[in-house]
């Protein structure tokens, strides 16, 4: 859920501009590594055990890295890959039984098919709110792009938190199909 509900800030980005996005992407980085971990604030949604480098620290740092390289439109969409891309193959994963896949036995053939298909969705709408020209036909193929490469690299075993490779990997689908 809390994927998904930064992935909600997205949508500020044109407003805040470059600047403003990346200063609440460091903020978010701080809180999440620095404050929340010292003061106890965070044990509504960390998980038992995990490190403050794992995926609620990865995920605003991923976020932030995007910002600052990547065209803003590109660093939306694939922000997008990440909050709804992720969650996505987790809850399906667990939730419905599927084969692993023969690269990494704690990810599913579902669960990829379902980060696949919302990193796709939520490309898209990120590529339209943007003000990407030509409507649904001229984000798809940069959309499925980003999607498809988010879930390959969600799935491939990472010795990092998966959030930055599946961001990145978004992000340099969409800038080489020509984004």
């Amino acid at each position: 859920m809390v994927h998904l509900a930064f992935g909600g800030v997205a949508f500020l980005v044109p407003l805040l501009g470059r600047a403003g996005s990346i200063t609440l992407a460091a903020a978010a980085l701080l809180y999440n590594v620095l404050l929340a971990p010292t003061f106890g604030w965070d044990r509504g949604y960390r998980r038992a055990g995990e490190p403050r480098w794992a995926g609620i620290g990865t995920y605003p740092l991923a976020v932030l890295l995007l910002l600052c390289v990547a065209p803003l439109q590109i660093a939306m969409a694939a922000w997008g890959v990440l909050a709804v891309g992720d969650p996505a193959a987790a809850a399906v994963g667990k939730r419905w039984s599927s084969p692993s896949l023969p690269w990494n036995a704690n990810k599913t053939w579902l669960g990829s098919l379902a980060a696949a298909v919302g990193g796709t969705l939520a490309a898209g709408v990120f590529l339209l709110y943007a003000g990407t020209t030509g409507g649904f036909g001229a984000v798809l193929g940069p959309a499925a792009a980003a999607g498809l490469a988010g879930a390959l690299a969600e799935s491939l075993p990472w010795p990092v938190d998966d959030n930055l490779p599946m961001a990145g990997a978004a992000a340099a689908a969409m800038v080489l199909g020509g984004a």
